[in-house]
């Protein structure tokens, strides 16, 4: 049963990374929102199709995309450093 145990423990996250989850997705969401909401009032202003509605949007969930990778990118930076730190240890205790 121990490495069952310990393999739960290697697999634990901290909780500041399930908050950077929880925030990559209401970051996702309010960038398509903002995008949509910027190209409804271009369309207002200058009225015209639903033209700056769709292009905004597209922009707003490409701009989201990048945006979630990032938040990805430094969850992925925050979940190497334990591991790190137990090699640095390992490597201490051998020597």
């Amino acid at each position: 049963m121990e490495p069952k145990k310990a393999g739960q423990n290697e697999r634990k996250h901290k909780p500041a990374l399930n908050f950077l989850l929880l925030s990559a997705g209401s970051v996702f969401t309010s960038m398509i929102v903002a995008g949509f909401l910027v190209g409804y009032a271009f369309d207002v202003l200058f009225d015209t199709t639903p033209l700056f509605l769709l292009s905004c949007g597209v922009l707003g969930f490409v701009g989201g995309m990048m945006k979630v990778h990032k938040l990805l990118g430094k969850m992925e930076l925050l979940d190497e450093k334990p591991m790190s730190s137990v090699s640095d240890s390992k490597q201490s205790d051998k020597e």
